[in-house]
């Protein structure tokens, strides 16, 4: 648990920025009361969440998954796990982020003219590849 060791503390700061109770918390994460209360736990008999859990964290409270990770930055500004089209909906509908993130997907995904390209290229031999890439640059 490496990246969880200070998760009650990130959790209890969490639960303070938006106003969520261990209730609240455990209907979020479609979990019972004693599993949050666990977590919160410093010592005994605590425990982690699941990745599931971090994620319904996440996109139902609109946080970063950074904010409940001990994560090591070079910079304090460094942002780490950004979920694009997801980290800044304010909508608690899951279908609404998903499907920007599939408009956002969509955006570099290869045309058909692309992958017919690609698709030659792979066919072709080794010097035709050279002559292709040499053309490119």
């Amino acid at each position: 648990m490496k990246y969880l060791k200070n998760f009650p503390r990130h959790l209890t700061q969490l639960m303070q920025d938006k106003g969520l109770s261990d209730e609240e918390v455990a209907a979020l994460c479609s979990v019972d009361v004693s599993v949050v209360q666990a977590w919160l736990m410093r010592e005994g008999k605590r425990c982690y969440p699941v990745i599931d859990n971090l994620i319904d964290l996440c996109l139902k409270t609109g946080s970063e998954l950074d904010l409940l990770l001990d994560l090591e930055r070079e910079h304090d500004d460094q942002k780490q796990l950004r979920l694009p089209g997801l980290t800044f909906l304010e909508e608690n509908d899951l279908g609404v982020s998903l499907e920007l993130l599939h408009k956002e997907i969509d955006k570099v995904m290869p045309t058909e003219e692309e992958l017919e390209l690609l698709k030659r290229f792979r066919r072709s031999d080794p010097e035709n590849r050279k002559l292709i890439i040499q053309l490119m640059n």
